[in-house]
């Protein structure tokens, strides 16, 4: 791991006293091949041959809110497959694949009730804990496998959102610079159906899961799907 502040090289010790929050989720990542830069005090990290990439919260919930202050959030695919109606009370969320918060951040700016969000990728960790320092909004940050989330807990979320990382079967269509960064740095979800059985159980009302529009569902017989130019999210109601 290289870290570099403007044109300056830091060693990992004085990136901890700025960063102590960060740094310790990145102390065990200092051999991966990567390069933090900082600038005032964001992170944004970059691997060989793609673009930097950063977090900026404030940035798409202004986005968010520019567009819902003239479209309905009720149209939404999204907003559809997680059950918002106008006058139903908005559900507690969690977001169990989180990554770079695009998604998280549409959910946040839906105003549901309470937004969860997990991530078990560290750098992915600290570059959220990072965004969330610059700004001030009510979502929490659970750190680790969404299923160990739910450890001793009683069942307190109604809906559950998942986003796995999936294999490319499309070879045609190169994905967007972000896109192919995270891709990079995260992998494939080698269990993504392993857990998306296991989260349908801890959802009291649904679990969503986003999919390619052309992939078949990732576990079978979803209660019914939402389907949006090239996304479709299946929707698995559940009796808890």
């Amino acid at each position: 791991m290289q870290i570099i502040d403007d044109k300056t090289q830091l060693d990992f010790e004085a990136f901890k006293c700025r960063f102590p929050q960060e740094a310790e989720i990145l102390k065990g990542q200092q051999d991966q091949p990567i390069l933090l830069k900082i600038y005032d005090k964001q992170i944004s990290f970059m691997l060989d041959g793609f673009s930097a990439i950063k977090i900026d919260i404030k940035n798409s919930l202004q986005q968010h809110r520019n567009y819902f202050y003239k479209n309905s959030l009720y149209k939404e695919p999204l907003a559809r497959a997680i059950g918002l109606k106008k006058g139903k009370p908005k559900p507690i969320v969690l977001d169990a694949t989180a990554g770079m918060l695009g998604d998280s951040l549409l959910l946040y700016s839906f105003g549901v009730k309470q937004l969860i969000v997990c991530e078990r990728q560290p750098i992915v960790c600290a570059m959220i804990i990072n965004a969330l320092a610059q700004v001030q909004v009510e979502l929490d940050l659970f750190i680790g496998n969404a299923v160990n989330y739910f450890a001793g807990k009683p069942l307190a979320v109604d809906v559950i959102y998942f986003d796995p990382m999936y294999k490319q079967i499309n070879t045609k269509t190169a994905p967007k610079k972000e896109m192919a960064t995270f891709r990079s740095l995260i992998g494939v979800d080698e269990d993504a159906e392993f857990m998306a059985m296991k989260l349908k159980t801890f959802a009291r009302e649904r679990l969503v899961i986003k999919r390619s529009r052309k992939a078949q569902p990732l576990i079978a017989n979803p209660s019914h799907s939402i389907h949006g130019k090239s996304t479709s999210y299946d929707v698995y109601l559940t009796s808890h």
